[in-house]
């Protein structure tokens, strides 16, 4: 998994870390990066697909249809 998140560019990667793992509403991570709230959802999104795609390629299986 840690790979996985590696591989995303810095911003998917800070956007990330912000709401996931720091617990940061899309409001707040706005305000600490300085971008509009639209964007982080815009961010948010792509970074999940691509995580996603990331992780079924190193056959992390996500567990749930």
């Amino acid at each position: 998994m840690r790979q996985c998140l590696g591989a995303l560019s810095p911003e998917h990667r800070e956007v990330i870390d912000l709401v996931y793992y720091h617990e940061k509403s899309v409001e707040e991570a706005a305000q600490i990066i300085g971008i509009p709230e639209n964007t982080v959802k815009t961010r948010m999104f792509y970074a999940r697909k691509k995580l996603g795609e990331l992780c079924r390629m190193a056959g992390i299986d996500r567990g749930w249809p």
